[in-house]
Formats: structure tokens, C-alpha cells, sequence
């Protein structure tokens, strides 16, 4: 017979995966749009894109934690020592245990596929701060010399 609890989990999971889904999709947004970027800096647009991934981040966040409560229901009722795949195949059914372990799988596969996504998007908003600060840096040496060379004309 299926656990419901397990059940529960499994449908938190598949909810979960779709709000990672939205994130990936936010995510490679944000990558593209920083492809596009100029010497300008970080744009308004990725500032909007970053407020929308929080968004999701909160939405995650509340699943997780509802998550965990389910998850310490199962170690209790099932007398395990954590909530593993390893310990959870011998005490679930055979269908429902191979549902949870796709979800798990599932879910570190579009994690780690954001974290990728991200990572890039790092690079270039590095690389962008770098010019940014460069071309201030050049601006600000400019100004500098002239300042001087102003002060130099007055004497």
C-alpha cells in the first residue's frame, strides 16, 4: 500500500521542479540578456530578472520547509534513521519508491543545470563590473590630470 506521506513528498517535489523550471527559464534569460550587455554596466532589465528569481527563491523556500516536516513524519512512522533513498527503498513500494526517485533525480538534474546556467551568467557580470570599473578608473585619471594642469595654468 502507498504511503501517503510519500505521496505528499512526491507531489511537494513535483512542485518544486516546476518552480525550478521557471527559474531555469529566468535564469538563461538573465544569461542572455547579460550576453547582450554593453560597457554599461548591469542593466535594469537583469536587476528585474534577479527580483523575479527571489520571488521564486521565497515560493522554493516554503516548499522545502513544508518539505522537511513531511520528510521527519516518514523517518518517525517508518523507524529510519534519515530520509534516503537507500533506507526508503526496502520500507516503500516498488512503484512508489522508483515515482520518488525519479522526482529526486528529477530536481538535481534542473538544479544543477541553474547552477550552470549561473555560473556563465557570473562570469559575464565580473567581466562587465571589470570594464565598468576600468572605464571609470581611465575617467577619473583623466579628470585628475586635468584638474592639475588647470591648477598648473593658474599660478
Amino acid at each position: 500500500m502507498n504511503n501517503i506521506l510519500i505521496d505528499n513528498i512526491i507531489h511537494n517535489f513535483n512542485k518544486q521542479w516546476l518552480l525550478c523550471e521557471k527559474m531555469a527559464a529566468s535564469a538563461q534569460e538573465q544569461l542572455e540578456v547579460l550576453k547582450q550587455a554593453d560597457n554599461a554596466g548591469i542593466s535594469s532589465q537583469v536587476m528585474d530578472i534577479v527580483a523575479q528569481r527571489q520571488k521564486l527563491l521565497e515560493d522554493l523556500q516554503v516548499l522545502e520547509d513544508e518539505n522537511r516536516i513531511l520528510q521527519e513524519q516518514v523517518v518517525s512512522e517508518l523507524g529510519i534513521d534519515e530520509f534516503t533513498l537507500s533506507q526508503l527503498e526496502a520500507k516503500l513500494e516498488n512503484e512508489q519508491f522508483a515515482h520518488l526517485k525519479e522526482m529526486v533525480n528529477q530536481l538535481g538534474t534542473i538544479l544543477k543545470s541553474i547552477s550552470e546556467i549561473d555560473d556563465q551568467s557570473q562570469v559575464l557580470m565580473r567581466a562587465s563590473l571589470t570594464r565598468a570599473n576600468k572605464t571609470k578608473s581611465r575617467a577619473n585619471n583623466k579628470q585628475a590630470s586635468q584638474a592639475y594642469n588647470q591648477a598648473k595654468e593658474l599660478k
